[in-house]
């Protein structure tokens, strides 16, 4: 029984002698360059849909506000809407700043979350 196995132990496979070269399907980025681009490009995307959005909820509350005619609740209404708005853009822009502090301590540089750099294999 162990000289049938024995040859199936000592002979080492690699992925390369099964499946053959697999070439980067096109559209696939295979520069690590393109990677960090692609990931750059997101986070700046997510920041400015935000920043979108909370000046769009402070305008509708600063309109609100104006049309509230002194009715209590709507008035209560638009300015948590304007609270809300300015405490969502004070967030977004600590966010870069708590990432820069986390990325000091954890790797040494400020910018290696927000611009990584990857090695290639």
């Amino acid at each position: 029984m162990t000289n049938f196995l024995s040859p199936l132990i000592h002979t080492v496979y690699a992925a390369s002698d099964i499946v053959g070269v697999i070439d980067v399907p096109s559209g696939v980025p295979s520069a690590t360059s393109d990677t960090t681009n692609i990931i750059s490009a997101l986070i700046r995307f997510i920041v400015v849909i935000g920043g979108v959005f909370a000046l769009w909820q402070f305008l509708t509350g600063g309109l609100a506000y104006i049309t509230s005619g002194g009715d209590k609740g709507k008035l209560t209404e638009a300015q948590n809407k304007i609270q809300m708005s300015l405490i969502g853009l004070v967030i977004i822009a600590a966010s870069f700043l708590i990432i820069a502090i986390i990325s000091q301590v954890l790797f040494g540089d400020f910018t290696a979350i927000l611009a990584p750099k990857l090695k290639s294999i």
